[in-house]
């Protein structure tokens, strides 16, 4: 039984038919060319002007949204009428969001333990490992005013690696709007600055001698990798919002899903057979389309 009280399909039945019921209550036995405005109905319209325009309507403003609702109600009851809504792709795919949302609505109603999002953090933990960080130095070539800047570059490294050069690093090669020297700071962040050629071939440099040149957005560089923090899973706390935001998301998702899945086997559903590439093979039965 427990189980069965778990199951998103019989919260979305339930909430579906209480929505119906309430609205029966309200509505009661009116006639259907009557139009009734509930207070509730008055109040969210008030809510959303406010939110809208940051404060409430005026007695005169608040007439034209009560008039402003009729005449959408007369239309909607017109239109469905005259059969207006029957085969309305715009209306077909409102019905299809409304139906979702609700059972996006009720997957939302279940909030998750720290079990389970420790679960889902460990099953995706690549998506929140925290960034490798690195400080640096570089001695930029610039391809504008040198003839050779890859051999100029060269004949440099081997200077400094033998202990050559005595000048400050910072002094060497060509200007560059990007300091020479940079601390802590994130892969991707470098990789904004110079490029992701750039910043991806760092990953594979040593910590603590001068190596190159890496070919940059900006040209060639000489590197000295200073500091090198590598990338970690973080604990769940340090990234609950982000983890509790990313459950919810998927499993509004299944729940979606679930429902097509379930309301499928209610039908059958039959393609006819067209000729060409984009043939299908005949009739499908209880399948969704996701």
């Amino acid at each position: 039984m427990s189980k069965w009280l778990k199951e998103p399909l019989l919260h979305f039945i339930f909430l579906g038919a209480l929505i119906f019921l309430v609205y029966d209550m309200v509505s009661g036995q009116r006639s259907a060319d009557e139009i009734f405005i509930s207070v509730g109905q008055q109040d969210n319209l008030v809510n959303t002007f406010s939110r809208t325009w940051q404060r409430p309507p005026t007695p005169t403003e608040f007439k034209g949204l009560l008039d402003d609702f009729v005449r959408e109600e007369i239309a909607y009851r017109e239109g469905a009428s005259l059969g207006l809504d029957d085969n309305d792709i715009i209306i077909r795919r409102r019905m299809r969001q409304k139906l979702e949302l609700l059972a996006e609505d009720v997957a939302s109603l279940n909030k998750p333990s720290d079990e389970e999002l420790q679960g889902f953090l460990d099953e995706y933990e690549e998506d929140y490992l925290v960034e490798p960080r690195l400080g640096l130095r570089q001695i930029y070539f610039s391809p504008d005013r040198r003839e050779d800047p890859v051999g100029d570059a060269a004949s440099l490294l081997a200077e400094l690696q033998t202990g050559m050069v005595d000048l400050p690093f910072n002094g060497m090669g060509d200007p560059l709007a990007i300091p020479a020297e940079i601390e802590d700071l994130r892969l991707s962040e470098i990789g904004r600055l110079f490029g992701t050629v750039f910043s991806e071939q760092l990953e594979a440099l040593a910590t603590g001698e001068w190596l190159g040149p890496l070919e940059s957005g900006f040209g060639y560089h000489l590197v000295y990798i200073t500091e090198r923090v590598p990338g970690s899973k973080p604990d769940l706390e340090q990234v609950r919002d982000a983890v509790q935001r990313d459950w919810f998301s998927l499993k509004r998702r299944e729940a979606v899903d679930g429902m097509y899945q379930r309301l499928a086997e209610n039908y059958q559903v039959e393609i006819e057979e067209s000729p060409g590439e984009l043939a299908t093979e005949g009739s499908t039965e209880g399948s969704a389309v996701q």
